[in-house]
């Protein structure tokens, strides 16, 4: 028994931390830009319990834009490098969970956030600063960079930057007197 116990951290450290993975993502069935496959996309998301990058993506981009031009994931990640909104070298698979960090840095592009110090000094690209700027800002809870997301969570991030980009991020709007 005391082998047993004494060999778990050796066991532990061989396996290390694997990424959780979206086995069939939504967009294999609703990846399109049609009202009633978006409808249906949002809809089934928040009903998942991980989002895997190409269903984040996918919804990122029919937020900004209203529409997801790209057929596939490899597109997606394509039209979201040249945006800047990606790290040139950003190779992870469509069905591995997206992070807070990776969605953070597409996001704070989106938004043009510039942050601090660090975020002017290319720190936007970098997961840890992203996340912690988007968690000052409340558009993020307090998390870590190396988290998921529910499909519900990644949908009120989402509700989040709308709710930022309209001026409703919890302080006053610009020109209202308290």
């Amino acid at each position: 028994m005391h082998r047993i116990l004494a060999l778990l951290p050796i066991l532990f450290l061989l396996t290390g931390c694997s990424t959780a993975h979206v086995q069939e993502p939504l967009t294999q069935k609703l990846g399109g830009s049609d009202p009633g496959d978006q409808l249906e996309f949002w809809h089934q998301l928040a009903e998942r319990p991980v989002t895997c990058n190409d269903e984040a993506f996918h919804g990122l981009l029919l937020y900004l834009d209203n529409n997801d031009a790209n057929a596939d994931y490899a597109a997606r990640l394509s039209d979201l490098k040249s945006r800047g909104m990606l790290p040139k070298d950003f190779n992870k698979p469509a069905n591995d969970a997206v992070t807070r960090g990776d969605l953070a840095i597409a996001i704070a592009k989106a938004l043009q956030i510039k942050g601090g110090v660090i975020m002017h000094l290319g720190g936007s690209m970098i997961p840890r600063y992203a996340t912690r700027e988007l968690v000052y800002m409340d558009i993020y809870p307090p998390s870590a960079p190396h988290q998921t997301f529910s499909g519900a969570e990644f949908l009120g991030i989402i509700g989040r930057v709308e709710d930022w980009q309209r001026g409703n991020n919890g302080a006053p709007a610009m020109g209202t007197q308290l």
